[in-house]
């Protein structure tokens, strides 16, 4: 089936916002009591959405407190360490426009942050799901469900691309053809950069004598 729209995850895939999510849980932590976590405590407790994330930085009777305290210090944590286009990925974005597929973005941040970080970054996309547009987060495969079904898309007619192996299990579970980019182990493309010429190239042929 062609290939008519791409879903995008946001943190590592189109934006770096390693610097400024660092600081935001760091303060997060602090206002509800608990010392900074290290780089390293940071790195050994990151799960698929922020709020997993704290929660296993503070505790689950702490999180929804911390989370609190992380969207509040987000605007201003931005500002201070802002968060650029992932290298290749404006580039892909405008590249993927121009073909005419239809784009959108599933993250498991939250609205209000994702918007901030697509605006800092200077990229375009209309359509996000976020945290709060499904019950069942990342790497669950609801949000790119959502994602497609408001493309007007089926699952083979889309191809999602992320960073990490929380990507890869939420396309797994989507059906959706997955492609990982980055500095991930076993990623597939060095950058977003190389996805539109991947899915404009021309299938291989047939093998001789193969009958097809």
């Amino acid at each position: 089936m062609t290939v008519r729209g791409v879903i995008l995850d946001l943190d590592g895939t189109l934006v770096d916002s390693r610097g400024v999510h660092v600081r935001c849980l760091r303060a997060a932590c602090q206002d509800v009591g608990l010392p900074p976590p290290s780089a390293a405590r940071i790195a050994t407790r990151s799960a698929a959405t922020d709020l997993a994330t704290l929660a296993r930085l503070v505790g689950e009777p702490l999180a929804e407190r911390a989370m609190a305290a992380y969207n509040a210090h987000f605007p201003l944590g931005l500002a201070e360490a802002p968060a650029p286009p992932r290298p290749g990925a404006a580039e892909a974005v405008a590249a993927l426009a121009a073909l005419g597929l239809a784009l959108g973005v599933c993250t498991g941040r939250s609205r209000a942050t994702a918007a901030r970080l697509l605006t800092a970054a200077g990229l375009g996309i209309p359509l996000l799901v976020a945290r709060e547009d499904v019950d069942e987060p990342k790497p669950a495969a609801e949000g790119l469900h959502r994602a497609r079904g408001l493309l007007g898309l089926s699952a083979g007619e889309v191809v999602f691309a992320g960073d990490t192996a929380h990507d890869v299990r939420q396309g797994e579970a989507a059906g959706i053809t997955t492609y990982l980019v980055g500095g991930a182990p076993g990623a597939g493309l060095a950058s977003l950069a190389e996805l539109p010429a991947l899915l404009t190239a021309p299938a291989p042929a047939p093998a001789a004598g193969s009958g097809r």
